[in-house]
């Protein structure tokens, strides 16, 4: 019996996609810069990032969709108590993508490298997000204590712990980093499923399809509930599963 052959991924609408999300990204950062004088770097942010990532979105035909929102506590949901917000990333979509959908404004945790990337790397700065130098350890845990105080006084985060892109949609192990911060700052670990990430962009190609992006959140972990960041560090894991369907979920 024959296998069927997967569908090929397409071509115009990718091509147009990228020339005009480029050309967007660059007017876009422009207009956060002479705003941010009069509104600071966060505020022109806000006011012109998520437009920008959603116009984007329609131009690759992704629809993006929020479930499980509404049952997270209102203080959560609302901005009022900071959290470090963890998912699985199959995707180069998934920063632009999760910081407009989320209703309560996070910041990433980056890679330094990142802050290099011409415009992007700029704008992100200029947000305020959180650069990690992974190559130092000392430098890193510099960065990480400036990232508790920064949750503590009331930001909340978003982090990818596999800390890299899956190629295949599987997850990979989790790192410490991010559970050991909601330690240090007292705050939930939510842990959310991107649904959709790998058939829309997977890592290896430029050429978007088009799809629903699906964000779905789980229960929020209490860092205080747990004996250590590795025991956090295994529940979140569980959750994450559980939220994907793969085995391994509690």
């Amino acid at each position: 019996m024959a296998t069927a052959r997967p569908a090929r991924r397409p071509l115009l609408r990718p091509l147009v996609g990228w020339v005009l999300g480029a050309l967007g990204l660059v007017l876009s950062v422009s207009a956060c810069f002479l705003l941010a004088p009069f509104l600071g770097g966060a505020r022109a942010f806000w006011r012109l990032a998520p437009g920008y990532v959603r116009g984007t979105a329609r131009l690759f035909g992704i629809r993006r969709e929020l479930a499980g929102w509404e049952d997270l506590p209102v203080e959560l949901r609302d901005g009022s108590r900071p959290a470090i917000f963890i998912s699985n990333h199959a995707s180069l979509f998934d920063p632009p993508l999760v910081v407009s959908t989320l209703p309560c404004r996070p910041v990433f945790v980056a890679k330094r490298e990142l802050g290099q990337v011409p415009f992007l790397g700029w704008v992100i700065w200029l947000a305020g997000f959180i650069f990690i130098d992974r190559g130092d350890r000392r430098a890193a845990r510099r960065s990480l204590t400036r990232a508790a105080e920064r949750i503590r006084d009331g930001q909340s985060i978003v982090a990818f712990p596999e800390g890299t892109r899956s190629r295949d949609g599987r997850l990979l192990p989790f790192k410490k980093g991010p559970f050991s911060l909601a330690f240090e700052a007292g705050v939930p670990v939510v842990p959310f499923a991107i649904q959709g990430g790998a058939e829309i962009l997977p890592k290896g190609t430029w050429r978007v399809r088009g799809g629903p992006y699906r964000l779905v959140m789980g229960t929020p972990l209490d860092p205080g509930t747990f004996a250590s960041p590795a025991a956090l560090r295994e529940a979140a894991d569980s959750a994450v599963r559980r939220l994907l369907g793969m085995p391994g979920g509690a």
